[in-house]
């Protein structure tokens, strides 16, 4: 046996069908398994997509390569990042080649963001954050994207500003580690949630001024402002904001009754909205243990939760959910953020920092994304 020998196509072939924590454990296997493996067009080729659920410590990602019947392997446990300490939220503000950008918030609003990598467990602390200036408390805002090229990476923050009631925003460049001169914008809208959505150079905001909401878009090459009416000017009880297959998405509660899911298919075009689907999951159930949608997965599928943070993937082409998980699958983790928050937008609850993200798993180090 000791001399057998198998190509480098076909070892290739089997490594790239291994989920991630064994493949790391397998460079350990000789100085040749570690090159083919630390080698980037590999990774990109294996192209692993992951669905990273924030609201566990350990955090979860849903393995979308495993069959959603395969309930023992399809959710991955995934060790939070050290800076993670007790009595800080997290939040996901987005991903960049296989690096998720983390906002860990402390009660007192203070702020650090975190780039990490879930597959090797490697983390940077970006930039720590005082807590905002403003005597009537907010969290910040972030939206996470790229300018001319994809390298060009920035993060952009919003700051609420009482007595005067204006938003400050500004951007962090990670090349230069360095915030931009602060702006400002009147403030006649609430941020709807806390993380904005990066599709084709733009970023996505969803923001409530009275009677509807709409969609706040930043063109992040040119840093302009625009407004986005939602789908037929309805008022909405609830909504995701979203993307997949390169359109933006929204999942939105019109009647309480039904889901309905929109895509505009233009750029920034509110007329190109499209209703593509309607579903009614999970809707029957009590108001505060309802499943609601957190991230449109691929193959037309849906992640959803409730306040009990059971897990459901509903199939749309079917017409039919599978519950990945039952209250009992989480007795070894801890719940680190509260599901459900109030609002006096419709009297209604909404969720809260529940925001899911997709990646594709790769070994860039948090320390070197600036640089790829």
């Amino acid at each position: 046996m000791a001399n057998v020998h198998i190509g480098d196509d076909v070892l290739r072939n089997i490594l790239a069908r291994l989920p991630g924590k064994p493949l790391l454990r397998f460079r350990c296997a000789s100085k040749h398994w570690n090159r083919l493996i630390s080698d980037p067009y590999f990774m990109k080729s294996r192209s692993r997509r992951m669905v990273l659920f924030p609201l566990l410590k350990p955090l979860v990602a849903i393995d979308e390569n495993v069959p959603v019947e395969n309930k023992t392997h399809s959710m991955v446990r995934i060790p939070s990042p050290p800076q993670h300490q007790e009595g800080l939220e997290i939040s996901i503000v987005g991903t960049f080649n296989g690096i998720v950008l983390l906002a860990l918030t402390h009660k007192s609003f203070s702020c650090q963001l975190v780039l990490y990598n879930p597959l090797t467990c490697a983390s940077n602390v970006l930039v720590v954050m005082d807590p905002p200036s403003s005597e009537c408390k907010f969290s910040y805002v972030f939206g996470f994207g790229h300018g001319v090229t994809m390298h060009d990476l920035k993060i952009v923050r919003f700051e609420f500003i009482a007595p005067i009631l204006w938003f400050k925003w500004d951007v962090f460049d990670l090349k230069t580690s360095s915030w931009s001169t602060p702006q400002y914008m009147k403030r006649g809208f609430w941020f709807w949630g806390d993380v904005g959505v990066f599709l084709n150079g733009f970023l996505y905001w969803v923001i409530y001024e009275y009677p509807r909401f709409e969609i706040l878009a930043l063109n992040v090459k040119e840093m302009v402002f625009s407004r986005i009416k939602l789908p037929n000017g309805l008022e909405h009880t609830w909504l995701l904001l979203e993307s997949t297959g390169g359109c933006l998405c929204v999942i939105t509660i019109t009647d309480t009754t039904r889901f309905d899911m929109w895509l505009m298919k233009e750029e920034c075009d509110e007329n190109s909205w499209t209703k593509v689907h309607s579903f009614t999951f999970g809707l029957k159930d009590d108001c505060c243990c309802k499943f609601l949608p957190v991230c449109i997965l691929g193959n037309t599928k849906i992640l959803l939760t409730n306040c009990s943070i059971q897990l459901v993937i509903y199939d749309t082409s079917k017409g039919s959910g599978i519950m990945l998980n039952g209250s009992e699958t989480f007795d070894h983790f801890e719940r680190i953020s509260r599901i459900f928050k109030f609002s006096n937008v419709h009297k209604t609850f909404y969720f809260k920092d529940i925001r899911s993200i997709e990646y594709v798993e790769s070994l860039v180090s948090p320390l070197d994304i600036c640089f790829i």
